[in-house]
């Protein structure tokens, strides 16, 4: 199995821009270039410490942006990372109601849970 790839619109106070994304159920946030950010407004709001792969942590600038995928559009909290980083983190998908299907390499509808109705 391989990488789940997918074009990603992100929204900012000026404006859109389309990355392609690796979609990545291992991450909590979603990461995009620094520039992605502040090409379309989107400018750096503290930072949160994350855990790499490694065990070690670091402090990480964070954001807000809006993301789209398929006409469908909600606000997540960003990572603001190098150039060469983009990724779908799994609270982006789970907003949006995605999941990944790593046999055909593609997002797909998912079901919200709720255990509970008033």
């Amino acid at each position: 199995m391989g990488e789940t790839r997918v074009m990603v619109r992100i929204h900012g106070p000026k404006g859109h821009t389309d990355i392609e994304m690796t979609a990545d159920t291992g991450a909590t946030l979603t990461m995009i270039p620094e520039s992605v950010a502040s090409s379309v407004g989107i400018v750096r709001e503290g930072s949160v410490t994350v855990r790499l792969a490694d065990g070690s942590t670091r402090a990480v600038p964070v954001s807000k942006a809006e993301i789209e995928i398929s006409h469908d559009r909600a606000p997540i909290r960003v990572l603001l990372g190098p150039e060469d980083v983009t990724l779908l983190g799994l609270t982006a998908l789970e907003t949006l109601g995605l999941k990944v299907n790593p046999v055909e390499r593609r997002l797909e509808p998912s079901v919200f849970s709720q255990y509970a109705l008033a």
